[in-house]
């Protein structure tokens, strides 16, 4: 059967794993009548199953406190041995099961209300200590003379004050001492210089609670993590049973991250805050805590190489300790970990929120993220992120979270809960290398043709997406350490709420670079050219073969980097070698110029090309990349993914924007299937027209013939 016949009989009826599963936590029915009913809805709606989660609904006691009610209610998430919370595990066994047998996929939520991490309030039941911590900056500026500010209740860990630069820079060569007693912070400057920046870092719990409003726990640490392994995941197993895990299409976590201003509702900090744990004074250098100076400001010492350090210790321990953890858990019980992290749009958000974006997601089995609106989506770097992470390990599942949960407009844009705008929504991310959707939108289990519509439209583009290999000329490595450096954890929150590339609140410097990164991505969209994340890490773990990029799934012809940082040792070793066998690179220039790219370039002239981002297009073209479909028109509002077969090629092709025909510069034999299912046979002899109804996708199939050149 050849691609397009396969494709022919998927699209008409698309299975349950490729469709929307709907979030409903334990808002599942609780009788066989109500089940048989509620999934017949569901069958008619066109579901592709629910995510859920054991919790117990309990009713007020007489005279009953709230503090008394919100414990009891904590204590009988996944809670055992009272007929309320047996009941519970029962009416869950009996829904899955129900599922199950009509063909439902089911997913479990890790949580009590977000963030993932807390088990309600079960990690930190018995075990304050290990609530989630923070080394705090308290600062102040100040002139010469006497001065005191109100001390931190925390373990001060250094203090220092620092002359202060006419631009703003702290003279790290120069430091005076100032004391701490129980409640002050004193000091006495010398008249020497006119303004003084005076610092006191401590470590200590952070003010952090979840949404249940109790304390978060530090996930930083392996033994947290593995108690709330054992709350939650192993309360599951030992209810469920394997086998019913084992058929568990993936654990959802939600959320989970690092302190920081702007993480919750409820973060009660009024200093700046890096995130922090014991175990980073083993990993860190010894003199760390004379450097704490350099995360929180710009000094005249080697700031940028201690925060670099910093925040990459963090990465590593919140990686290795909750996600790989979590995701080992999965594995070896059979399912997938899922769900999305807190702060995915810009660097500086992700640095903050979570430490290392693609680093955590290279651990998940379905790696995801947040999308809730629907009406205009215009950043990439989110979905782009997570798929390239499932591409670069071969993973075939990426998802998003996806609701029209801000349409009363927190993000200053029109928000429109119309079916079209959730299709858009859908196929934008879809061509960004999404495949499944954990949908938040609202849904009452009785008739409705608009929902039956985006599942079916939805599992189409999914089934479609999925099919083959992910295929593009361009590799483009985040510049994740020049982020570290330029990185400042703030007294305040610093980014708006909603879609953006850049940080309003940051430094100008990472300002700076989150402009030419965001922009450089979205170009490349715009020009049809896409392309995949990497990380430093990720290339390592690549070969460089003939000129080629190999990942062990895909390949790539071009290198893009972005000239900002100087990489890894190891890493300026591989692209060496790369070089060397006639690889090529596009380097993109920021603020900074390093010595490594001017080396490299010096000696591959005709192999590397480094440009302003505004130019990143036309220097992919120079070096050797090519759009993935040729369109006469200039059409940004269209954009394109291209997958590959042994015999065919497949561009999902969606407009976001009004009604428009575009001229695609192509030859052979296509079939152009659209979102309902249908399709329509052309033969081209280069030029042909595709009319793109108003915010919609088509799904376009090349079938290759004897004597075709061998698809790339």
């Amino acid at each position: 059967m050849t691609t397009t016949e396969r494709l022919r009989e998927q699209l008409k009826h698309p299975g349950r794993l490729y469709r929307p599963v709907q979030i409903i936590h334990s808002y599942y029915p609780k009788t066989s009548v109500e089940t048989a009913a509620y999934l017949d809805a569901a069958e008619e709606n066109g579901l592709g199953g629910f995510v859920v989660n054991m919790d117990v609904s309990l009713p007020r006691l007489p005279e009953e406190t709230d503090d008394a009610y919100k414990k009891r209610s904590l204590d009988a998430y996944l809670g055992e041995g009272t007929p309320e919370t047996d009941a519970e595990w029962e009416h869950l066994r009996d829904f899955i099961d129900a599922c199950f047998a009509r063909g439902f996929e089911v997913w479990i939520y890790d949580e009590r209300a977000y963030p993932s991490g807390a088990a309600g309030h079960k990690v930190l039941d018995g075990h304050p200590e290990d609530q989630v911590k923070g080394l705090i900056c308290r600062t102040a500026v100040t002139g010469p003379g006497a001065g005191k500010m109100t001390a931190d209740s925390g373990t001060l860990r250094f203090a220092a004050a620092y002359p202060v630069n006419e631009n703003g820079v702290l003279d790290t060569s120069v430091r005076f001492e100032i004391e701490q007693n129980e409640t002050d912070i004193s000091w006495n400057l010398p008249d020497i210089y006119s303004s003084y920046r005076v610092c006191a870092f401590c470590a200590r719990a952070i003010n952090f609670h979840t949404e249940n409003k109790v304390p978060y726990p530090d996930l930083m640490r392996a033994d947290v993590v593995d108690r709330f392994i054992g709350v939650t995941h192993e309360a599951y197993l030992r209810h469920l049973g394997a086998e019913r895990i084992a058929k568990i299409t993936a654990f959802f976590t939600d959320e989970p991250g690092l302190p920081t201003h702007g993480c919750s509702s409820y973060f009660y900090e009024k200093d700046a805050v890096a995130a922090w744990t014991e175990e980073m004074d083993r990993l860190l250098p010894e003199d760390m805590p004379e450097h704490y100076v350099d995360i929180f400001f710009e000094t005249t010492g080697e700031f940028c190489a201690y925060r670099r350090k910093y925040w990459q210790c963090a990465a590593k321990l919140f990686g290795e300790n909750y996600f790989r953890r979590i995701a080992a858990w999965c594995e070896s019980h059979g399912t997938r970990m899922t769900g999305h992290l807190y702060g995915e749009e810009t660097l500086s958000m992700q640095i903050g929120l979570n430490a290392d974006l693609f680093g955590l997601m290279r651990h998940m089995q379905m790696p995801g993220v947040d999308r809730l609106y629907t009406f205009d989506p215009r950043d990439v770097t989110a979905e782009k992120t997570a798929s390239s992470a499932a591409h670069l390990y071969g993973r075939p599942f990426a998802m998003s979270e996806s609701s029209f949960h801000l349409e009363y407009n927190w993000w200053k844009i029109p928000d429109e809960a119309t079916q079209m705008n959730r299709m858009n929504s859908t196929y934008y991310q879809m061509q960004l290398g999404i495949t499944h959707i954990a949908s938040y939108y609202g849904y009452r289990p009785s008739p409705d043709p608009e929902r039956l519509e985006f599942e079916e439209c939805t599992a189409r583009a999914s089934v479609f997406c999925g099919t083959g290999t992910h295929s593009t000329d361009v590799l483009v490595l985040i510049p994740m350490n020049a982020a570290y450096e330029r990185f400042a954890p703030p007294d305040h929150k610093y980014w708006d709420v909603g879609p953006c590339i850049v940080a309003p609140h940051q430094p100008e410097t990472i300002r700076n670079l989150e402009k030419i990164y965001g922009n450089v991505l979205e170009t490349l969209e715009n020009d049809k050219f896409d392309f995949d994340l990497i990380d430093e890490t990720g290339l390592m773990e690549c070969s460089a073969k003939g000129g080629w990029i190999d990942t062990g799934y895909e390949r790539f012809r071009l290198l893009v980097l972005f000239d900002s940082a100087e990489p890894e040792p190891e890493t300026e070793r591989w692209i060496w070698d790369y070089l060397d066998v006639g690889g090529r690179m596009t380097v993109v220039k920021t603020d900074i110029e390093s010595k490594f790219v001017s080396l490299v370039m010096e000696k591959y002239p005709m192999q590397i090309n480094r440009v302003p981002y505004t130019k990143i297009s036309d220097a992919c073209r120079e070096n050797g990349a090519s759009p993935l479909l040729r369109i006469a028109e200039t059409c940004p509002e269209v954009r394109v993914r291209r997958t590959v077969t042994e015999d065919a090629e497949l561009w999902f092709i969606h407009n976001r924007s009004k009604e428009i025909s575009v001229t695609l510069c192509e030859s052979g034999d296509y079939t152009i299937f659209s979102m309902d299912g249908t399709e329509t046979a052309v033969k081209s002899d280069g030029n042909f027209r595709l009319t793109l109804p108003e915010k919609s996708a088509r799904m376009l199939v090349r079938q290759k013939t004897e004597g075709d050149h061998e698809v790339r």
